[in-house]
């Protein structure tokens, strides 16, 4: 095998391999709701589980103030320097600085907003402890490990901070009253792996504080700070502006159905993060060869970006439409076994969520591979903020008359939007489109998938078991039917070990 050829197969097993550690920890992330989302729903009642996600959803925008948009462009950046250790180190202690600055400052806001603004009194005790989570974001410095493809321990941590936070949940949260002990369980299994991330990055880059930044940096990171503002505010001002205006218990219904889609979303999601710093490296490399003269060069790396790409949106077209329409007909039951009767309504919201799965998985895609890849951050930023105003202001319009569904619907109005946008513009760039056969035998195999669950639940009535069987046989169902048409993913993922 020539040199070219092992060091391909060497990519595509390191694409591989991070990719099921990324998936493996994205997956353990979620069994902190998995596991205590049917608990702590029945303990805490929709009003406990709606007061927790609004506090949530208002640190959440202090959060993304300290963090900066700093994570996106230090993967970007940093990925062209990591095989030179003298630039690299000093690009990581900028960075590193300006967090801790823009932390700080986050920190500031928040104590002034929490004394000045009434309605975020009764919520003061939940902020707080949540508040915690920007210190641990800041400090976990994830995107050293971006860059330099590590995601071992990242997801051994997470097991473990996963494990202790389900033992503390378990053990302590028998009561309503026992809210506080939840949101500390909370933060501590979504956050609580920042600290020891923070120690050992030290493998990679020594980091220390640099009182004077470069402010060279400055300028991208608040562009991109501006698009992740847009993109917080589409994503998460429904939950905001319906606790603000339906109060904790319209809430506690939505908040529950969007943490089904959410779990549906990110494990989806981890196929998308693991190719970011690989494509930003081809991307950079593409355009280091065009500086360089090198048409060559630059074609090659051009040509890999497009394969990784292609691969991964018919790889989004195949998961996603059987997962899109799975959720849609189990709404019910879903609902009502993770969270119980008195969550029963909140089932039309998954089941109107549902059809965002696939536009918000190529949204990733399109926005933090592609745009930030090609350095599109203003284009970016400009089609997030269009789209968050338009999202606060149909959920300004329809919450007060169709409630929970009115933040589902517009949840789904924006993330199409952002598609539509982000795919018009990538084509500029690189050209990648879903395979005429993918999309057929998906969609064959998602047809398949809806008969079986019909079927399945006129002969089965029992929720838990409907589910075990429905969801077994349509998997089943789906995968004989895409291999019957030859699904061009399914076969690539089949062939891979024999290719190599």
């Amino acid at each position: 095998m020539s040199e070219q050829n092992t060091g391909e197969v060497r990519v595509k097993k390191s694409v591989t391999r991070n990719a099921a550690l990324n998936t493996i920890k994205t997956v353990m992330s979620l069994i902190f709701p998995l596991i205590t989302f049917p608990y702590s729903s029945r303990i805490l009642g929709t009003a406990g589980i709606g007061k927790y996600n609004f506090a949530s959803s208002i640190i959440t925008y202090f959060t993304l103030l300290a963090c900066l948009g700093i994570s996106m462009y230090a993967v970007r950046e940093g990925s062209k320097y990591r095989d030179d250790k003298e630039k690299i180190t000093q690009f990581c202690n900028e960075i590193f600085s300006i967090n801790i600055y823009s932390l700080i400052f986050s920190y500031i806001l928040l104590i002034l907003s929490l004394v000045f603004i009434p309605k975020l009194h009764p919520y003061v005790v939940c902020i707080l402890i949540l508040s915690f989570r920007m210190i641990l974001n800041s400090f976990s410095v994830n995107w050293i490990y971006s860059i330099f493809e590590d995601f071992t321990f990242i997801t051994i941590v997470t097991a473990v901070m996963e494990a202790a936070a389900i033992a503390i949940m378990l053990l302590f949260v028998h009561t309503p009253s026992d809210l506080y002990i939840y949101v500390f369980s909370s933060l501590l299994a979504y956050s609580g792996a920042g600290l020891f991330m923070f120690l050992y990055s030290g493998k990679y880059i020594r980091l220390r504080f640099i009182p004077k930044v470069n402010f060279e940096h400055l300028k991208p990171i608040l562009i991109i700070f501006s698009m992740e503002i847009g993109t917080t505010i589409y994503v998460s001002s429904d939950v905001t502006l319906l606790g603000w205006i339906d109060g904790d218990d319209m809430t506690g219904l939505y908040s529950t159905a969007a943490t089904i889609y959410k779990i549906v979303k990110q494990v989806m999601n981890a196929m998308v993060m693991v190719v970011v710093p690989r494509f930003s490296y081809h991307i950079g490399k593409e355009q280091m060869e065009r500086e360089n003269g090198n048409k060559e060069g630059q074609l090659q790396h051009h040509k890999t970006a497009e394969e990784l790409g292609t691969l991964l949106v018919n790889t989004a077209v195949t998961i996603g439409l059987p997962a899109t329409a799975g959720l849609f007909i189990m709404a019910s039951p879903i609902v009502t076994l993770c969270a119980g009767n008195a969550f029963a309504d909140a089932y039309s919201s998954l089941q109107i969520l549902s059809f965002a799965i696939l536009f918000a998985v190529l949204v990733t895609f399109y926005g933090e591979c592609v745009m930030m890849a090609y350095k599109q951050e203003t284009a970016f930023m400009y089609a997030t903020l269009f789209t968050a105003v338009l999202n606060i202001v149909l959920n300004i319009i329809l919450i007060p008359r169709f409630h929970q569904n009115a933040a589902a619907m517009t949840t789904v109005i924006a993330e199409f939007c952002m598609l539509v946008i982000m795919t018009m513009y990538s084509r500029k760039f690189i050209r990648i489109s879903v395979k005429p056969g993918v999309l057929l035998s998906s969609a064959a195999g998602t047809a398949a998938v809806v008969a079986v669950c019909i079927l399945t639940r006129r002969l089965i009535t029992n929720d838990p078991l409907y589910l075990l069987v429905g969801i077994g046989i349509s998997m089943l169902v789906y995968l004989v039917v895409i291999y019957l048409m030859h699904n061009d993913v399914l076969f690539s993922f089949l062939n891979k070990d024999k290719g190599q």
